[in-house]
């Protein structure tokens, strides 16, 4: 059995990387990963799953082309605009003005932070600075290379002002969303000097790291302003407890390893919660998105057995915090004339397809032909499973009401399309635009294209049109 195996861990900083031992049954295995990129982590879990019989990485089939199926995506940028951006124009938001259009993109741990990019004709794009260059950034976020990350910017045109809310880490890791304004989509921007809705930092207790129980678990990511008809204005966000539960859920397999077979029955995944539960105590001490690293392949190990994990964990009294935080709430509330959070907030749409697997994130919503449509990405972003779901609603709150399948997802030619923004095209008509990755390619800071489709909306709910 999987589960009487010893399996140990002794690791230490090894320049940009780590030196590690593995201990299984009195057999010692020494490894490197060499940096801090994703696709070293990647190398190393690869050569562990040789060595021992884990898991190997996600290594998904090529999807095979249907044209006739397909919706023509027209990509917009291919390559680096700027040699300051580091990992392309993922999470894009475009805003069309009298100027023509402005798009912002995540940055993720660049020292500048959010490119700006400028077109008249979406045709040819210009990069026109940062919304936070080098030595601007706000003082409550945490910034520099392998400490900050800067994600999911989005630009709205709000009275004579130009707001723009967007995703941070503070100092304690957690992430927040921040709010700046200004009179030009250019800038310069001033921040409001605080989060506009601030995040939780967790140990592996589910506990805050000061030991409360907040309402909001985990952090705060993909800050989206929604305008209606009438002038009033929404925040949408998600709460991201996808970033809570691995974590704890490797402690407590530690805890109580005989919960391993009952989780998981190929012997990989078993063999993969018993290293995730090992390499818990140093991955803890690592920065934020290397946490992540070690953890993927029990998140994967999860994904492929979603429901029959997520029933164990339900009856389970000791995982009733990590149950909880599988289930990734996309929030929303009333905006003031000021930009201040008012009221209360609302759940307006959970992940429950299977498609979705472990989160949903990215919303945006769009009034057309009456209703309010909210886009919004799903599972993995860094795999060809992600893609692009929408639910309709006659309420900017819901309750919202999903398409049964993705409205975009992984082809031949471009993979794992996600958070999609909507602005008006050439011709006035709306326009999806999205972010996709280069087939065989993905991950964090992994170069991000920008794409777009015509979308076509009627009874039958939202389609892409040529």
């Amino acid at each position: 059995m999987e589960t009487n195996q010893i399996y140990a861990v002794d690791a230490e900083a090894h320049g940009d990387g780590v030196r590690l031992a593995i201990t299984i049954d009195g057999r010692s295995l020494d490894y490197v990963i060499k940096g801090h990129k994703h696709s070293d982590y990647k190398n190393f879990f690869a050569k562990l799953a040789r060595d021992i019989g884990t898991r190997k990485p996600h290594a998904p089939k090529m999807p095979q082309a249907n044209s006739e199926a397909s919706p023509t995506w027209r990509p917009l940028i291919t390559t680096f605009l700027s040699p300051k951006s580091r990992a392309g124009y993922g999470d894009p938001a475009v805003l069309k003005t009298d100027e023509g259009y402005y798009l912002v993109a995540t940055s993720n741990d660049a020292l500048d932070a959010f490119p700006i990019l400028h077109s008249v004709d979406l045709e040819t794009w210009t990069h026109k600075g940062f919304v936070f260059p080098r030595g601007k950034a706000p003082s409550w976020t945490a910034h520099g290379k392998k400490v900050g990350d800067y994600w999911a910017p989005e630009m709205a045109k709000v009275g004579d002002e130009y707001w723009l809310v967007y995703t941070a880490r503070q100092h304690n890791n957690a992430l927040a969303i921040g709010i700046a304004k200004s009179n030009h989509p250019t800038g310069p921007w001033i921040d409001r000097g605080e989060p506009l809705l601030a995040g939780f930092s967790y140990n592996t207790t589910g506990l805050a790291d000061d030991g409360s129980q907040p309402v909001h678990s985990g952090g705060v990511i993909d800050s989206h302003i929604f305008i209606d008809t009438n002038g009033d204005r929404y925040l949408y966000w998600k709460r991201d407890t996808n970033g809570v539960w691995p974590r704890p859920l490797a402690a407590l397999l530690s805890k109580r390893p005989e919960l391993i077979d009952k989780l998981f029955s190929a012997p990989a995944d078993r063999k993969t919660a018993r290293v995730a539960a090992a390499l818990l105590p140093f991955a803890q001490t690592r920065r934020p998105m290397e946490r992540f690293f070690f953890m993927q392949p029990l998140i994967e190990a999860v994904l492929d057995n979603w429901n029959h994990v997520k029933a164990v964990l339900a009856r389970d009294p000791d995982a009733a915090l990590i149950h909880e935080a599988m289930s990734t709430p996309i929030h929303a509330q009333r905006l003031s004339d000021t930009g201040e959070l008012i009221g209360k907030d609302s759940v307006v749409l959970v992940n429950d397809q299977e498609w979705e697997g472990h989160l949903i994130e990215g919303p945006w919503v769009t009034y057309q032909e009456g209703r309010y449509w909210l886009f919004y990405a799903g599972n993995d972003f860094g795999t060809p499973a992600y893609g692009i779901g929408v639910a309709v609603a006659d309420h900017p709150l819901g309750p919202y009401v999903k398409q049964a399948e993705p409205l975009l997802k992984t082809r031949s030619d471009w993979w794992a399309p996600g958070h999609a923004s909507v602005a008006p095209g050439l011709d006035g008509k709306p326009q999806l635009f999205f972010h996709a990755f280069h087939p065989n390619t993905g991950g964090y800071n992994t170069f991000r294209a920008l794409l777009t489709t015509r979308l076509k909306f009627d009874d039958r709910g939202v389609s892409c049109s040529e």
